[in-house]
């Protein structure tokens, strides 16, 4: 998975880059990298209007070469993944100004991932294997049909890419969803410490290092 930092001035220069002709939205980005049409890649989109950057995953679409004589610019049309419409949204909403910055920011960068992840809730003995849509040091989205229920403790059993043996995260459903195709939950991390989040940050930067890397 190739790593792709699309850098903006404003929303207005995102929506004259939006690509309207993919099935779930995308977006030219301007680029010599020679990529495999089908490659997957995430879109690292930075603008004044976000306070972090954000993720979202796709495909090159296509390519296009630049030609000096009529000012096109070389570069790659990304497809975003069916998964990615929320986030999709949210990002258009703030081009357009129908989404208030202060309003409604996730404060944590979030990385997709597909990764195997087992969890429990707390003095039960049942256990779930499911798998991670994305991570971050504010938590994740678990893709699972056996919800609990919002506000339900949780501990997460994840594999440190690199490392034997797995890591328990405590958290918290932070929210639910039951749409066709993306059920799962929301869950919010809960560090009791210092020691906790630098473990929580390390785990997460070896995780990004191995998905980049693959």
């Amino acid at each position: 998975m190739t790593m792709l930092i699309a850098r903006f001035q404003s929303g207005d220069d995102v929506l004259q880059r939006y690509l309207e002709d993919t099935p779930n939205g995308g977006l030219f980005h301007p680029t010599r990298k020679a990529l495999d049409i089908g490659e997957a890649v995430v879109l690292d989109i930075r603008m004044p209007l976000l306070k972090d950057s954000m993720l979202l995953r796709g495909t090159v679409a296509w390519r296009q070469r630049g030609k000096r004589g009529t000012g096109q610019r070389a570069g790659l049309g990304v497809a975003f993944a069916a998964s990615e419409t929320g986030k999709r949204d949210h990002l258009l909403g703030l081009c357009r100004g129908d989404v208030v910055p202060e309003d409604a920011q996730r404060k944590h960068r979030r990385l997709p991932v597909a990764l195997p992840v087992q969890w429990r809730v707390p003095n039960q003995v049942e256990s779930h294997q499911s798998s991670l849509d994305d991570i971050g040091t504010g938590g994740v989205f678990i893709r699972t049909t056996a919800a609990p229920s919002q506000g339900s403790p949780l501990v997460l059993e994840l594999a440190s890419p690199g490392r034997p043996g797995s890591q328990s995260i405590e958290g918290r459903v932070a929210w639910t969803s039951s749409k066709p195709g993306a059920e799962g939950v929301g869950v919010e991390f809960r560090c009791r410490d210092i020691g906790g989040m630098r473990r929580l940050r390390e785990l997460i930067r070896r995780i990004e290092h191995s998905a980049l890397a693959a």
